[in-house]
């Protein structure tokens, strides 16, 4: 008989598989100029990996959201450059929650930012959409962004295409696509109600809770880079990682990784269940990027000055686990988060909140 967890592991291995077939550091280093990948993208599509955790009958993929969340850590750990989270885990579930069309494609999901809005008008039969945002993951190679807007009755789930918006190109550290967006008027080609749980709050919730799988991937990556260099890499006639001293900052990066896999893949199941998500969202995303940055700073100790050059992998991880930490709410953030929410609710329920399902 087939359980849940055999068909999540058989999951992980197909996303394993491929990203190992199409993903290399040449590949890498070939794309970091455009800052993705389109031939990796069109593998995924065909594999339907981007729409795991969306309902068939929505036109996606199926499976849950931990189905989602197995994936997203594979991506990470492959740092494979392509809008994998924004088009399934926030994009396509906005639009299959609120009862609208998936199009085929990259996609990019808006407002990022706690400060933007998107303010949407309806005259002569159409939604038009007007509003300004910082940094949207990917929005210059979407094929749609789809974003979340203010409506004269309520919040508006919008698809528009991005030729019709003024688009300046930026970049997060990684060199991954962080563009600045001006609509204008802009006519959606389609909108609904937003439905009930489609809201801010959710969408930054699940931006930080992928970006917390992300990193727990680009964690195992680093780690894994550096067992390697620390058993190939002689000094004084020895392998270094025969060194006691490296061996505990091996060990320490282990277990930073090790606790930040867990964090994230433990909020997932969280969300998925309906449970508590601002608490473990937010303690996910605060181990993670701790993790993130005690991890990185460990392997580029452990590997020295090769490190940091392009002509080796490490940098491909480390600089998505720095730029990653800052997107969707850094640790100090989703700290703040916690900190009123305890305050509010009083000191009697923080323990049953900890020790809920």
């Amino acid at each position: 008989m087939t359980t849940l967890s055999d068909v999540r592991l058989m999951l992980v291995e197909a996303a394993t598989r491929l990203f190992s077939d199409h993903v290399d550091d040449r590949m890498l280093t070939t794309v970091k100029a455009d800052g993705w990948s389109a031939s990796l993208w069109q593998e995924l599509e065909r594999a339907e990996l981007p729409l795991v955790s969306i309902p068939e009958g929505a036109g996606g993929a199926g499976g849950a959201l931990s189905d989602a969340a197995a994936v997203l850590r594979v991506a990470g750990r492959h740092t494979a450059p392509v809008p994998l989270a924004e088009t399934g885990m926030l994009a396509a579930w906005m639009l299959a929650e609120s009862g609208m069309a998936i199009p085929r494609g990259a996609l990019a999901a808006g407002p990022v930012l706690e400060s933007d809005r998107v303010t949407a008008s309806h005259a002569g039969g159409k939604w038009t959409l007007s509003g300004t945002l910082a940094r949207v993951p990917w929005a210059r190679i979407a094929s749609r962004l789809v974003l979340l807007a203010d409506g004269p009755d309520g919040a508006l789930v919008a698809c528009v295409d991005p030729a019709r918006c003024r688009i300046t190109p930026g970049a997060n550290l990684a060199g991954e696509p962080r563009d600045n967006v001006v609509l204008d008027r802009v006519a959606a080609e389609t909108a609904a109600p937003a439905a009930p749980g489609v809201d801010r709050e959710t969408l930054r919730l699940r931006g930080a809770l992928a970006r917390s799988l992300m990193m727990a991937g680009a964690l195992e990556r680093a780690l894994e880079l550096a067992v390697q260099y620390a058993q190939q890499r002689e000094q004084f006639g020895r392998k270094i990682g025969q060194f006691q001293a490296l061996q505990q900052e091996l060990a320490r990066l282990g277990g930073e990784t090790a606790v930040a896999v867990a964090a994230a893949l433990s909020a997932a199941g969280v969300m998925e269940r309906g449970g508590d998500a601002l608490l473990a969202v937010a303690a996910a995303k605060i181990r993670t990027a701790d993790a993130a940055r005690e991890g990185a700073l460990i392997a580029h100790q452990v590997h020295g000055a090769i490190g940091v050059t392009n002509e080796y992998a490490l940098h491909h991880a480390t600089l998505r686990l720095w730029a990653w930490r800052e997107e969707f709410g850094n640790e100090a953030h989703w700290a703040m988060r916690l900190g009123r929410r305890t305050q509010q609710h009083g000191a009697d329920a923080l323990w049953p909140a900890l020790t809920a399902g």
